[in-house]
């Protein structure tokens, strides 16, 4: 059992120059380049792991919607928005099964103790 998952989302991602390009001999084709994403989770492979480790928490990041990363990255998001919708089938999911869930923005503060039994 996994006490907190952290889950990034971005599914659609960047393309593989985007982070490896400096790392490359030869430059890409752009539909090669475009063809290797680098990319998150979505919906089905998040559902997967918190399945998997009976989570009882998930909290979704690195969505990219802070409002000072819009001079980093052009990811303008709408409901209709690819990693929206997987992430909110995913909330959705862990809510209907009653796991905390999240979309993180800005910051979140989270405190936890472990209780120690000794017999």
């Amino acid at each position: 059992m996994v006490d907190v998952i952290f889950l990034g989302m971005e599914c659609d991602g960047a393309p593989l120059s985007w982070l490896y390009g400096p790392l490359l001999t030869e430059q890409l084709d752009r539909d090669k380049d475009s063809s290797r994403r680098l990319a998150g989770s979505n919906f089905e492979r998040g559902k997967g792991l918190i399945d998997s480790f009976n989570a009882k928490e998930v909290y979704v990041y690195a969505m990219g919607q802070e409002p000072w990363l819009e001079f980093i990255s052009s990811i303008k998001y709408t409901d209709e928005s690819n990693p929206i919708v997987q992430s909110n089938l995913l909330i959705d999911y862990c809510k209907d099964n009653n796991i905390i869930a999240e979309l993180l923005y800005g910051e979140k503060e989270i405190m936890y103790s472990r209780e120690i039994i000794s017999s």
